[in-house]
């Protein structure tokens, strides 16, 4: 089971207590995933989903709120796969109580009945508004699995509903951006937090907790790679640093002997060829009197500077 069915069984299930919420979840649904396709020159009111305990919900909610439903059919198909596709269709209603539903929708029917539009629906309650955004993502709304990225979107088949979407996503803090793909307009949120808070919003907190414990589980893991990572690097350089000083020191007892140098640098030189795997900070240990670690450090530095003056 994906991520986006897990969600959407489980906003499927959520009780609503207010009539209002149920009614403007319904237009959240309607508004985003209801179309009108023609068969043998008849237009027919369709709401088209592959998942079935969306199809029950919304055909429990037509029947509770309208006192009537909408006819459901069943189709199979191979494209890809082999799934179930329910189309809940609301033709047979076209003649009586459909157009009220239409209207308390905020759609409206094309005069020559070959398309969809849609009125400005104003939603005072904030509980209402969770649900309107509820509504609108279990119509068309698909999230990526987060073990491999955070990627949320609704798509709505017009750009007047997904500005109207975006709008009461930001009543609540959260800010959707939205792209054009296939004439219809994409709402999308791409940040782990952003997710997270739309979830909340919606009611989809058996999701959420999953989601943060992924979140915890990757930021942990990414952290763990940090370390590592700087750690390697920091070894890496120490034991370039150690392997260019052992070098150096080489180079001078071969060209001009240890005895050249002052007896400060001397001592470090042969603690260094006789330790070449030892931390700055354990040589420093070596000497007597102890030196700290910028001490020696200092000194073989000293020591690199006379190592490039011979070789220039």
């Amino acid at each position: 089971m994906t991520f986006s069915l897990e969600i959407k069984k489980e906003l499927s299930r959520i009780e609503e207590i207010n009539d209002c919420c149920k009614k403007y979840e319904l237009v959240g649904l309607m508004r985003a995933g209801m179309s009108l396709r023609k068969l043998n020159g008849r237009p027919r009111l369709l709401f088209i989903t592959e998942n079935a305990s969306l199809s029950r919900h919304v055909f429990s909610r037509v029947k509770e709120i309208y006192k009537d439903s909408p006819d459901v059919f069943m189709l199979k198909t191979r494209r890809f796969r082999s799934h179930t596709v329910y189309q809940l269709e609301f033709t047979r209603l076209m003649e009586d109580a459909v157009h009220d539903i239409l209207d308390d929708m905020g759609i409206i029917l094309t005069e020559d009945g070959t398309g969809l539009k849609y009125k400005p629906v104003s939603i005072k309650k904030r509980c209402c508004r969770r649900a309107y955004l509820r509504g609108g993502f279990l119509a068309t709304g698909s999230i990526s699995d987060p073990d491999r990225s955070y990627h949320l979107e609704i798509t709505f088949p017009d750009d007047f509903l997904a500005e109207e979407y975006i709008k009461y996503s930001k009543g609540f803090g959260i800010e959707p951006r939205k792209i054009m793909r296939k004439g219809h307009t994409v709402v999308y949120l791409k940040e782990g937090q952003e997710i997270v808070d739309f979830l909340n919003v919606i009611g989809a907190h058996v999701a959420l907790m999953k989601l943060e414990n992924i979140r915890i589980v990757k930021d942990m893991r990414n952290q763990v790679n940090r370390i590592v990572n700087c750690e390697t690097a920091n070894l890496e350089k120490t034991v370039n640093a150690a392997l260019r000083q052992v070098d150096n020191i080489k180079y001078i007892a071969e060209t001009k002997g240890l005895d050249s140098l002052p007896p400060t640098l001397r001592e470090i030189a042969r603690l260094r060829l006789e330790n070449p795997d030892v931390s700055l900070s354990e040589l420093g240990q070596m000497l007597n009197p102890a030196l700290s670690k910028s001490g020696v450090n200092h000194r073989l530095k000293r020591i690199d500077d006379i190592a490039r003056k011979l070789r220039t």
